[in-house]
């Protein structure tokens, strides 16, 4: 589901529109500029945006100065390895008593890098909540041995959901052909990637750029 929300500056929510999921969110954009600026004028407005959703082109029609719109989206990834030799000789700003920045304009638009302390906590917080949950399931696993090709299934299936928690349990699987039993099906957690260094690699945890148009 696609959802475009209209809130004030205070963040009281003024209206919305959704758009049925299937739609390629590159698309929608430029309709949803029409559909909420008709009705709600353009009085500098501020669009929030994932960096999926806009092109190059559409965020040339938000700059047009008639539009007197600003916006924040997430910085591509080629613009944050174009750019990333620059931030590293940055120094950091603190904004907040757990927030920092890195903050340059280029070519119309400034870019902003921050890291917080709350985003390295939630991140490490919900890094072992999926390994907490990925181990539960495989004691279960373990414990009901089923068919090997039945495990291999449940196996995906838990790996999809701990996501890159699973890299911190090296998993032995029985052969093929083999049967399903606890000496053949065994994992061992690694203890060394469990506490800081599984969360300085993790994306809630690890500085995000962002860009805004400054006009």
């Amino acid at each position: 589901m696609v959802i475009a929300l209209v809130v004030t500056p205070e963040g009281f929510p003024l209206a919305y529109e959704v758009m049925k999921g299937n739609t390629s969110d590159r698309t929608t954009l430029r309709g949803f500029l029409t559909r909420i600026e008709a009705p709600y004028v353009r009085a500098r407005r501020v669009w929030l945006m994932d960096r999926g959703i806009p092109t190059e082109e559409v965020l040339q029609e938000i700059r047009a100065p008639e539009r007197e719109a600003f916006y924040l989206v997430g910085a591509p990834r080629g613009k944050i390895q174009q750019y990333e030799k620059k931030w590293l000789e940055l120094p950091w700003q603190k904004v907040r008593e757990s927030v920092e920045v890195k903050l340059f304009a280029e070519k119309g638009e400034l870019y902003t890098l921050a890291k917080s302390a709350g985003g390295r906590a939630k991140g490490q917080a919900i890094r072992r909540r999926k390994l907490a949950r990925l181990l539960w399931k495989l004691r279960d696993l373990r414990r009901k041995s089923p068919a090997r090709d039945q495990l291999l299934l449940r196996l995906g299936a838990a790996k999809k959901e701990a996501g890159r928690a699973v890299g911190f349990a090296h998993l032995h699987l029985p052969q093929e052909g083999a049967a399903v039993t606890r000496q053949t099906f065994t994992f061992q957690l690694d203890k060394d990637k469990r506490m800081p260094p599984c969360c300085r690699n993790s994306t809630s945890n690890s500085p995000r750029a962002k860009r805004r148009s400054r006009r």
